[in-house]
């Protein structure tokens, strides 16, 4: 134990934390000012909570946290935000869409299970694989027959026309049968009359003269007299009839029609049939082949579905977790408890990542940052009681007492550079010394034990 001369003597705060955003962006608010108090945010503990994917509760569908509860849990420690409505946006639509992935697979993943193992796995009969092993031997089947059948008809080469048969039978066949009698009688009485009337004109002759030379009217002499002779007649009829008559009538009738048509095409694009139906088949096993293998990379999944599913859906709750915390980044709040000493950025001013926007400093607990000159030994952990009279106020000496927390010493004069942690409450939770304050070192002694 021993006394220190004091060389320099002043207070510094144990935490100091300049706030900074972690990514850039535009202040939309600040709620702290210059000598605010400010409560430290437990932000290990959130991202805690964050990170186990907590539901609603009764509903496992729905996460937690979308960017209204965030605000809720944040709202006592939050010093500044960014402007953030993007992040907001895609935070909750995040969310919405686990919820409908939940409803459309996760939610009944064991039902779901059950069909892809019967549908897919190979020890199942009728499963994919096998109906694509049995559909790639029925392709080489069918390509091996049409391949025999080409070369025993000598149907291997270009075929240049198509020959179309067309044959049709028609048959008809019908029955009719008409009978039918019909039966007239009657009574016809005619009368009439006829009148005849002749005229009796005898031949004539005579000499026609040539015309006139000056025109006129022809003379024509007659060498006799023309007599006619006219006939009167009256004569009268009458006729009476009767009459019956009866019809029977009866028809059959057969048919038949036969045709045979035959067309022949004739086109400029040749064909080989041959070749077309094994180029189809090698087509049709690449097209199976590829089938087959991804049907085999699929079904590696088979054995582990469940945990394949889990898997799934916590990729997709990382993917929220993330949306979560870059939206945290936006909000800006203290990890320590503390003092606003500092305020650089107002509302409306650009920020970068990285950039300081407040400055908390917590006085509960300081650092004496000491220079003293002491003829012993100075460890890490020893005490150190320093007496003053705060302010130079009169009344009773101001006493705090510390632990060494860093020294570094030099041989030559005896001087320490000494770092001592001390608590700075009193017994009303007020700071003993307020930060910054120098000692008076004529008037303050140290004691080392």
């Amino acid at each position: 134990m021993g006394s220190a001369k004091v060389a320099s003597l002043n207070v510094r705060p144990l935490q100091v934390s300049h706030l900074c955003f972690e990514t850039d962006g535009i202040l939309g608010q600040s709620t702290a000012q210059l000598g605010a108090t400010v409560t430290a945010f437990d932000f290990a503990g959130f991202y805690a909570v964050l990170g186990s994917m907590p539901t609603a509760a009764g509903d496992p569908s729905r996460l937690l946290y979308d960017f209204l509860q965030i605000q809720s849990v944040v709202g006592p420690s939050t010093l500044a935000s960014l402007r953030a409505e993007p992040r907001k946006a895609a935070l909750d639509k995040a969310i919405s869409a686990r919820q409908n992935a939940y409803f459309a697979k996760y939610g009944n993943a064991p039902a779901i299970i059950s069909l892809m193992n019967d549908f897919y796995s190979p020890a199942v009969i009728d499963s994919k694989p096998n109906r694509l092993a049995i559909l790639s031997a029925l392709a080489d089947d069918q390509a091996n027959e049409l391949k025999a059948a080409y070369t025993s008809d000598n149907r291997t080469g270009v075929v240049k026309t198509t020959n179309s048969a067309l044959q049709s039978t028609t048959e008809t066949a019908g029955y009719t049968s008409e009978t039918g009698s019909s039966t007239q009688s009657g009574s016809i009485t005619e009368y009439g009359q006829s009148n005849d009337e002749s005229i009796g004109i005898p031949d004539v002759s005579g000499t026609i003269n040539p015309p006139p030379a000056g025109g006129g009217t022809i003379p024509w002499s007659v060498n006799e007299a023309v007599n006619v002779d006219l006939d009167y007649g009256t004569s009268k009829e009458t006729s009476t009839s009767n009459g019956s008559s009866t019809s029977n009538d009866r028809s059959t009738s057969y048919g038949s029609a036969q045709e045979l048509q035959t067309i022949v095409n004739t086109d400029y694009g040749y064909r080989i049939p041959y070749l077309e139906s094994q180029a189809q088949n090698q087509r049709a096993q690449i097209s199976l082949i590829d089938q087959q293998f991804a049907q085999f990379m699929y079904g590696q999944n088979l054995p582990n579905l469940a945990t394949v599913f889990q898997n799934e859906l916590t990729s997709i709750d990382a993917d929220v977790y993330r949306l979560q915390i870059a939206y945290l980044n936006t909000i800006l709040m203290s990890p320590i408890a503390g003092t606003v000493t500092g305020l650089y950025k107002n509302p409306g001013d650009p920020v970068r990542a990285g950039e300081p926007v407040f400055r908390v400093e917590n006085s509960s607990v300081i650092l004496l940052m000491a220079k003293l000159i002491y003829p012993g030994r100075i460890s890490i952990g020893s005490s150190v009681t320093v007496e003053t009279p705060l302010f130079e106020q009169p009344g009773p000496l101001t006493s705090i007492t510390g632990d060494v927390v860093a020294v570094r010493g030099e041989r030559e004069d005896n001087q320490w550079e000494v770092i001592v942690s001390c608590d700075n409450l009193d017994a009303s939770a007020n700071p003993i010394f307020p930060l910054g304050y120098h000692f008076d070192y004529d008037d303050t002694t140290v004691t080392i034990t």
